[in-house]
């Protein structure tokens, strides 16, 4: 689904911390509280964050600061949402070092640099890092990376990088000579650019004694784990991602109102919620923004990056299928056709079917996309249903992931299929 997603660049003052929000630009950068850069935005499985200080578990509402080092296990991903708006997700076995993060002001120049030692990650770039371009690096053991703002994934191994480009451009070369201590795009004739104007290619880079510069090459998903869906009911462990206790108590109320009122309340409806800055949600969506009412009493079941479902596990905490088989029909749909090279579209979804046999773990789906430039399309998918209600399963050239509400009276999913000449991808909600 990322394929088709676009940015939208909305101010600084949309960053949730209170300290930040009266601090001038710039005032990251010196010491004392200041320093903070960013937060954890979601932990899903084991991650740690080090520093001089020592380390700590990553939790969601964490503060990053210049210096930290951001590690995970398998399993574990951990997203920064930074002052800026810049967005950076660590997939699992990876550790990654920011070594800088700050704006131009009066005393100092703007500086953004990463080191990803090992694992791979992706960055989405912000407002800072957008303003100076000339001042975004990302360095790995034998490559240096100039941002040149953009949406990136980087694979970095001790004697290898590889790096594929979503939106804008990248600059790739070996990290040697003065291009180890700049900061942006390195020059040179073993300097090479690669930018999402070049479809179904990457860059890569080995260690070698040749002097070889980075190569393209084919296409490959470099993201952990069914590309960027993250499992998330699958993967989470007991409270590592909430509402917040407020909420939760607040939902808790109601529940218990509605019992005393004369028996148990409905499950809560299945939510689309996507991140509260809207960065990579496309404008034909299902999804509303993030709030803590939205959330309340709510999970998040499964998602990418910046959009998840989430289903009530308050008022019902088990899932339990009232019946063996069902079948569903579609509540509503958001679907968009991205052509490589190109901005998307929106594309309409009919004659959608949803049928699940419980007993047996399997679900089938189909129904038909079309749009202007991709024409008609059919979407045929099937998956394996967990003992959680969560279901999720990717081809060559498709994946879908999804969950039942807690009842199985409803159901979600997100999808993505790769045609000829783009990518179209959505998101649904169904009912019976």
């Amino acid at each position: 689904m990322a394929q088709l997603l676009t940015r939208r660049t909305l101010p600084i003052t949309c960053f949730s911390l209170n300290l930040l929000l009266t601090m001038p630009a710039g005032a990251a950068t010196a010491g004392g509280p200041a320093d903070v850069v960013g937060e954890i935005t979601s932990a899903i499985g084991i991650g740690k964050v080090v520093n001089p200080q020592g380390e700590q578990t990553a939790v969601r509402g964490q503060l990053i600061r210049a210096g930290d080092q951001i590690e995970t296990t398998a399993g574990g991903h951990v997203h920064v949402r930074f002052v800026d708006g810049g967005l950076v997700s660590v997939r699992p076995l990876s550790r990654l070092v920011i070594e800088d993060y700050r704006n131009r002001d009066a005393q100092n120049l703007a500086a953004i640099k990463f080191r990803l030692d090992v694992g791979v990650m992706r960055s989405v770039t912000g407002q800072w890092g957008e303003s100076n371009r000339d001042r975004f690096r990302l360095n790995t053991p034998v490559a240096a990376i100039g941002i040149k703002g953009t949406d990136f994934v980087v694979k970095a191994q001790d004697a290898s990088t590889v790096v594929s480009v979503k939106t804008g451009a990248i600059v790739m070369a070996p990290l040697e000579g003065s291009c180890a201590v700049a900061l942006g795009p390195c020059a040179g004739d073993r300097s090479v650019q690669l930018t999402a104007d070049m479809p179904g290619r990457m860059l890569e880079y080995l260690k070698q004694n040749d002097k070889s510069a980075p190569r393209l090459i084919p296409f490959v998903d470099l993201q952990a784990r069914n590309s960027d869906v993250i499992l998330v009911a699958e993967l989470r462990q007991a409270d590592v991602i909430s509402s917040g206790d407020a909420a939760n108590k607040g939902m808790d109320s109601q529940v218990k109102e509605a019992v005393d009122n004369g028996g148990p309340p409905p499950v809560r409806p299945l939510v689309w919620l996507h991140n509260a800055l809207d960065w990579n949600v496309p404008a034909h969506t299902i999804s509303t923004r993030f709030d803590e009412a939205s959330a309340a009493g709510r999970r998040p079941v499964v998602g990418n990056f910046f959009i998840s479902l989430y289903r009530d596990e308050t008022t019902k905490k088990d899932f339990s299928p009232p019946s063996s088989t069902a079948s569903f029909g579609l509540l509503s749909a958001s679907a968009n056709y991205t052509a490589y090279g190109l901005a998307s579209e929106p594309a309409t979804v009919s004659d959608a079917k949803l049928s699940v046999d419980f007993a047996k773990g399997a679900l089938t789906t189909q129904m038909n996309l079309a749009s202007p430039s991709m024409g008609q399309e059919r979407f045929v998918g099937t998956a394996t249903v967990t003992p959680q209600g969560v279901f999720a399963n990717k081809s060559a050239n498709q994946h879908l992931a999804g969950a039942f509400n807690t009842d199985a009276r409803q159901a979600g999913f997100l999808f993505e299929k790769t045609l000829g000449g783009g990518t179209v991808s959505g998101l649904t909600l169904w009912g019976r």
